[in-house]
């Protein structure tokens, strides 16, 4: 949930005149677990994960209104067919369409480049250090991020060092993270509560507390719940509020000398999907429940054909779903006793096929349409295109990405400048992160002939880093800018002398 400084005002006034930590926390934090878009992040996180609403459907069971005959009363009454099938198709219409964003977003690393590192030596060494951080791990990070933000409208990256102090970096899901504003433009990050559920056991018994750590610019303090809904500081921890991190340095061989450190800021870096933080679902939720129950329903109807269907005429014993199940196996069924006009007459069974295929094909093109991705599958792939009609394909899917690349740019630059002044506090140097640029190199399928063509007759307009990045055979852009340099480096040293004479 995002507050404002008003909103957190208005919730200190709003806590039933609380007067204490305890009632305030109490307020904020269960209003944000009740709260509509922690309800939709729970939805995206589920339909990703392929937990859809079909599997809460039960085909077995049907509503039906019936007219009582005593007081010609109607009433809904629920009527059960044992013999039903259930089966239930999950279509992870969501998966294929957030990882697909994510593939185009990040599966190639970003650029990372520091402004004047051509012509300045220290601002190129700051660059291969900014090259040697953004790893597979950074990588991988930023893939969760983008796949998280875009499930449940934006997700969190929380920088912290750990106890050999060391830099590190971790997602906290945003299902945990109140993310607290200025009022005034809702741009600057002021404080963030974040809070999670722990297993505490008393007398035996297992209880769910929460825990809450309430971060600003100068401290975090840490909360924990008792029995009562009532939240504390937490007693385990030595000094609360704390600082950001400790640093610790050593005096006489001995004795150790441990100092609180601010960095300023809110140790967190928050991603949004887009303006309004609202998750890929949303749009094409409806769309995917119809097509998992139409598609279920046909299963069900296919499972259940036993290629006739029977009319029974003055048959007594078995009930009709009896019967039913005894021709569907047995194929036929035992008529003594049911008088002179007993009989069973059989029908061809007919189902609706063509017009059900054309519905979900419908359906489809719907939810690749309105969820903005590339249908792979579509008759438009194949052939070797050319390179227009590939990017004409890709709009939507361009046009959603491009709602988060400003987005990503920022977090990235801010996991960044951590790093930046991290770094300088351990080595004395005075690298400025607002030097750091940074490209996202976008993930299209090409036609690699096409490609390379244009690259080669680029050369001399375009930068060689931007060639590179657009390279179809290079995933790594910033070790493939390392290897050029090395390779160039060593033909140098190998021809230096044979340039030297001519």
């Amino acid at each position: 949930m995002f507050l404002t400084q008003t909103d957190l005002i208005n919730a200190k006034l709003m806590a039933e005149g609380a007067q204490n930590e305890s009632d305030i926390l109490k307020y904020i934090l269960y209003d944000d677990i009740d709260s509509e878009q922690k309800r939709r992040m729970q939805a995206g996180e589920r339909y990703y994960n392929g937990e859809h609403d079909v599997l809460q459907k039960d085909f077995t069971s049907s509503k039906m209104l019936e007219t009582l005959e005593e007081t010609q009363q109607q009433k809904i009454t629920t009527f059960r067919n044992v013999n039903r099938s259930n089966h239930k198709n999950i279509n992870a219409f969501l998966k294929i369409l957030v990882d697909q964003k994510t593939a185009y977003l990040v599966s190639k690393e970003p650029t990372i480049r520091v402004t004047g590192a051509e012509k300045n030596t220290e601002k190129k060494a700051y660059e291969a250090m900014l090259s040697d951080f953004a790893d597979d791990t950074f990588n991988e990070i930023l893939q969760d991020l983008v796949t998280g933000a875009s499930c449940k409208g934006f997700e969190a990256l929380h920088v912290y060092y750990d106890e050999k102090g060391q830099l590190q970096y971790c997602i906290v899901p945003a299902n945990e993270i109140i993310a607290i504003y200025d009022t005034n433009n809702q741009k600057e990050l002021l404080e963030v509560i974040r809070y999670y559920d722990i297993v505490v056991v008393q007398n035996g018994q297992r209880y769910i507390r929460k825990k809450v750590e309430w971060w600003t610019k100068q401290n975090v303090t840490y909360y924990i719940e008792k029995e009562g809904q009532i939240f504390t500081k937490d007693t385990t921890i030595p000094v609360n509020p704390a600082p950001h991190y400790w640093s610790v340095t050593t005096e006489n061989e001995f004795h150790k000398k441990k100092q609180g450190h601010s960095w300023g800021r809110v140790p967190f870096l928050l991603l949004k999907n887009n303006r309004n933080a609202t998750t890929d679902l949303e749009h094409i939720k409806g769309l995917i429940d119809a097509y998992d129950l139409i598609s279920s329903e046909g299963t069900n109807n296919f499972l259940d054909l036993i290629e006739l269907y029977w009319v029974i005429y003055g048959f007594g014993g078995d009930e009709a779903s009896t019967i039913m199940k005894k021709l569907q196996i047995n194929k036929a069924v035992n008529m003594m006793g049911s008088g002179a006009d007993g009989r069973v007459e059989a029908k061809q069974v007919e189902l609706p096929v063509a017009g059900r295929l054309e519905f979900l094909k419908m359906l489809r093109k719907d939810i690749f349409h309105f969820g903005m991705g590339v249908d792979t599958d579509s008759d438009k792939f194949g052939n070797a295109p050319s390179g227009v009609s590939l990017k004409f394909q890709y709009t939507l899917l361009d046009q959603k990405a491009g709602n988060m690349i400003a987005k990503l740019k920022k977090v990235i630059k801010g996991l960044l400048w951590y790093v930046t002044e991290d770094y300088n506090s351990k080595y004395g140097t005075n690298y400025n992160a607002d030097d750091i640029q940074v490209d996202i190199n976008k993930n299209i399928v090409t036609n690699d002939v096409e490609t390379v063509n244009m690259i080669q007759a680029s050369k001399g307009i375009v930068s060689d880093k931007t060639l590179v990045s657009m390279h179809p055979f290079v995933s790594d852009i910033n070790a493939e800018l390392q290897e050029l340099e090395a390779q160039e480096q060593k033909e140098l040293e190998k021809f230096g002398d044979t340039y030297a004479t001519k």
